[in-house]
């Protein structure tokens, strides 16, 4: 009798859970993972919020762990994180490690947010590590590609200043893919790339080729770091070669940013100490060349110009140049560049060749047109151009394409925070009321965010060697 009950009450429960839509032998459903206690085979874990990995953690083989959207992995320096089963990132979720990432041979890293490996960090694949459209994997550490690994990059892969890859397996980057490569990469004997996407080969970028490198058809490939193709290396380049753009804002924008003072100066601050101005700490000078026409007479030298020039070369003070434009037009825009570049000749400079642009326009020509002009002039003659303007005009009467085509100088002398604009800028001048040992009265004083000397120097600029 109690067989016959204990029958009853099973054909209920499966009936009872057949009309909830669910099997007595269905996949457990998902857990939440704190990053504390011992994942489980044959288990679906989720992490919903933040978790601080501190200690060795395993998914093990048949077990999913999903980041949802939003959700963040830390792992801790020191700590371990190994997949030999799957880990599904999703739309904006994150993790970012600080310790170690193996993805083992059964193992599978699906990014649909991004990734981030620091300095000191390790990334070793053996499994599959698919990067999908919109997503990123920006790696600063040491990385391994081992043989038999597949890498599919459909999304952004960073290899990043300072970071060593050792690419052992296979690597595709899809059409959507970007690849970009800032420190060390080698693509050993027994691996292979295989390109229909972008590789870009950064200023201090080093990829070395001892396997297989195919770009094909339609793909992109900018270098403008150092390759190295060993003799037994075997490269197909069917792709569209691309070029750094030289004298655009974009050779700026992924360099590493710094903080260096600076001043610029004119014929007001008369006499000027220069051995004294390099003691008291000043990295760099903007020397004043000159000014446009006011009188009908044309553009005129900066009386203090020469003298400037030379006393801050000769006491190791890095210079730029600025010319103060009145152009109305685009035809005065050429004449006053033409000017000023004809001054430049023997002179080393090692910061930007700039248009300071403030006086109304009463002409038919646009501000917008006028810049452009003047600094397509500069470009054309080898040196690197910046514009200059006060924060609002730079907002309200100048094109967001020449903003960001062009590298700029912002003015802003209100507080002592930093503009917060919606274009990009590389010096920011914060006060015309500034002391300086060696100068006597005001002067203006400002920050660079990037070391133009280093960079100028590398690709040529200002005609430097």
């Amino acid at each position: 009798m109690k067989a016959v009950r204990f029958f009853i009450t099973l054909i209920a429960v499966l009936s009872i859970a057949g009309c909830f839509g669910f099997a007595v032998f269905a996949a457990p459903p998902e857990m939440e993972w704190d990053g504390i206690y011992e994942l489980r085979d044959h288990r679906s874990y989720i992490i919903s919020g933040n978790v601080r990995l501190s200690k060795n953690a395993v998914v093990p083989a048949d077990t999913v762990l999903t980041l949802k959207s939003g959700a963040k992995l830390e792992i801790a320096e020191g700590t371990v994180f190994t997949i030999n089963g799957g880990v599904n990132m999703r739309n904006e979720s994150v993790i970012s490690s600080l310790g170690e990432i193996n993805v083992d041979e059964t193992g599978t890293l699906s990014v649909y947010g991004r990734v981030d490996s620091d300095l000191n960090s390790s990334v070793n694949v053996s499994g599959l590590l698919d990067i999908k459209p919109s997503a990123a994997v920006n790696l600063f550490s040491e990385n391994k590609f081992n043989s038999g690994c597949n890498i599919t990059a459909a999304g952004d892969v960073n290899f990043g200043k300072g970071s060593s890859t050792v690419q052992s397996g296979n690597m595709y980057v899809e059409k959507s893919g970007k690849i970009t490569v800032a420190g060390n990469f080698s693509v050993e004997k027994d691996g292979a790339v295989d390109s229909s996407g972008t590789i870009l080969v950064e200023r201090l970028g080093v990829i070395t080729i001892a396997g297989k490198l195919n770009l094909r058809e339609g793909s992109s490939y900018t270098d403008a770091g150092t390759v190295y193709e060993d003799d037994d290396a075997t490269v197909n380049d069917d792709s569209q070669h691309g070029e750094i753009p030289l004298y655009a804002a974009e050779l700026f924008a992924k360099e590493d940013e710094v903080m260096l003072r600076g001043i610029d100066v004119s014929w007001v601050q008369g006499d000027i100490d220069w051995a004294e101005v390099k003691k008291s700490g000043i990295d760099f000078a903007i020397i004043r060349v000159g000014r446009g026409d006011i009188d009908g007479t044309g553009p005129k030298e900066d009386s203090f110009f020469r003298q400037n020039m030379e006393g801050a070369i000769k006491n190791g003070v890095n210079v730029g140049v600025y010319f103060y434009s009145y152009a109305q037009s685009v035809e005065q825009a050429v004449e006053e560049a033409e000017f000023f570049v004809s001054r430049l000749e023997g002179y080393e400079i090692s910061y930007p060749v700039i248009m300071d642009v403030e006086e109304p326009i009463n002409g038919e020509d646009s501000i917008s047109e006028i810049s452009d002009a003047f600094l397509q002039v500069v470009a054309n003659e080898g040196y690197y151009p910046m514009l200059y303007s006060f924060r609002l005009k730079l907002e309200n009467y100048i094109d967001t394409k020449l903003k960001d085509h062009y590298a700029i100088w912002v003015a802003q002398t209100e507080n002592d925070q930093p503009p917060d604009v919606d274009f990009e800028y590389y010096m920011w001048q914060y006060s015309h009321e500034g002391k300086v040992n060696g100068i006597k009265g005001n002067v203006d004083l400002n920050v660079a965010y990037r070391d133009f000397p280093e960079v100028l120097k590398f690709y040529g600029l200002n005609r430097l060697k």
